[in-house]
């Protein structure tokens, strides 16, 4: 066991690492003393207790470990990433700080803390089994119908696309749909969101590392080269920095990639689709998108209407997700009032098809009738969420009672509620709010959500 006399350098270092998803204490033979994480999916502190680091995580050696580094040299490292596979076959990347604590010049244990950052990426090979297909875009919308009609069209040609739509409008389903349309539909496809991961570890998933080009890094193939012969779905690629766009372009442009730390070139055939969830001529403008690298993706260029543009689609959607409620859920239930339908159709929707989708989702958990009525979406309906254009009643006037603490925390409820609804994971609804996961889960357990 960890001698007593290093327990306070223990302490000290693990307070100043209060803000993480985990923090690792292992002994001087690399054995795992101690293990809090933050994230349930991942792994619990039983299954990693009393395990040495390299059972943990196979991949890693005494090279490229900090951990078994620390140990050895007794130095730390600061904000190293790493992109590893633990012993359950997950991918992770890692933001480690590791220091070693020394008495009498001996290393006596090491201190890991980590940041874990969501890959936020799906490798689908062969064929196009579990991918969406056209028959997936429910709509009775004349827009809509014709804007299928155009992916139908393009999806057999290998011209790039770009897609633009706001978040939860579906561009993921219109970048599998031209694969699963298309010539490469038995081939790879790809799907990277590029938001929320630092640049430098975003470089080495795009390219690919090469074990040695820096600490902690593996030998591992890049998103163009595992997307070869099909489909790579870049999402969000607003979000990649300027000096990675230009990096990318140069690649698309020379269609041969070299890994990060490699020395040879690695030639790709790759379709790419990408998607922006802003305009793209404000992003040009703002020079959060380079313009030679947007003619470049957009060759073909689709434009998805928001769900407030084809209101005539609620009614449809909501039967849709019903549907689908009834057979995950084993319901029965038949419909939703008119009542509810109508309250549904005035509400301007940011969060748009995901959004609807959610609130369907959460109408199922407290309906205990044949039909969705309004009271089953009173936490959606109720509190200020129909976005109405008229001033409140009083105007500007305040009333007795009023408490601007409960206000704000009233405000900041509603403001975590709408980016969980308008978003898949806690992890980009954190990103929607510019907060970190942690900050917001504990948000989300503050305010029952």
């Amino acid at each position: 066991m960890i001698q007593k006399r290093v327990l306070d350098q223990i302490g000290e270092v693990v307070r100043l690492c209060e803000d993480t998803d985990g923090i690792v204490i292992v002994n001087r033979n690399g054995i795992v003393e101690y293990h809090r994480i933050s994230l349930d999916s991942y792994w619990c502190s039983q299954e990693t207790e009393g395990c040495h680091i390299l059972e943990l995580y196979p991949e890693l050696d005494e090279d490229s470990s900090t951990i078994l580094q620390a140990l050895k040299t007794g130095k730390a490292t600061y904000n190293v990433l790493q992109d590893i596979n633990n012993r359950r076959g997950q991918r992770v990347l890692l933001e480690s700080t590791t220091i070693p604590i020394v008495v009498d010049g001996q290393v006596e244990c090491v201190v890991d803390s980590s940041k874990y950052h969501a890959i936020d990426q799906r490798v689908i090979r062969g064929d196009s089994g579990g991918l969406y297909t056209l028959d997936h875009i429910i709509t009775q919308d004349t827009a809509m119908l014709a804007l299928k009609e155009r992916i139908r069209n393009v999806a057999p040609l290998d011209s790039s696309v770009l897609i633009y739509g706001e978040t939860g409008t579906g561009k993921e389903l219109v970048a599998e749909s031209l694969h699963s349309e298309g010539k490469r539909s038995g081939k790879p496809f790809v799907s990277q969101n590029c938001a929320a991961i630092p640049s430098n570890l975003l470089e080495s998933l795009f390219f690919g590392t090469e074990k040695g080009s820096y600490t902690g890094a593996l030998t591992r193939k890049g998103l163009l080269e595992e997307a070869d012969g099909g489909t790579l779905f870049l999402d969000e690629i607003n979000s990649m920095e300027i000096g990675l766009q230009a990096k990318l372009l140069k690649v698309l442009e020379e269609k041969k990639v070299r890994r990060l730390g490699g020395s040879r070139d690695i030639p790709f055939d790759v379709r790419i689709v990408a998607a922006v969830n802003e305009d793209p001529a404000k992003l040009i403008r703002e020079h959060r998108l380079r313009e030679d690298l947007y003619y470049r993706l957009g060759v073909v260029r689709i434009t998805l209407p928001p769900l407030r543009k084809r209101k005539g689609d609620i009614a449809l959607l909501t039967r849709h997700f019903i549907e689908r409620y009834n057979q995950k859920m084993k319901r029965d239930i038949r419909g939703i009032s008119e009542q509810a339908l109508r309250r549904l159709e005035q509400y301007r929707w940011p969060g748009n098809v995901r959004e609807l989708q959610n609130v369907v989702e959460g109408a199922y958990v407290s309906a205990r009738s044949e039909m969705l009525m309004v009271d089953h979406m009173t936490d959606i309906l109720d509190q200020g969420l129909m976005e109405l254009d008229q001033e409140p009643a009083g105007g500007d006037a305040i009333e007795d009672g009023f408490s601007l603490p409960q206000a704000l925390e009233q405000y900041e409820r509603e403001l975590v509620r709408r980016a969980m609804a308008q978003s898949s994971s806690i992890s980009q609804a954190a990103r929607l709010l510019g907060v970190s996961r942690q900050n917001l889960k504990y948000r989300l357990q503050k305010f029952n959500l």
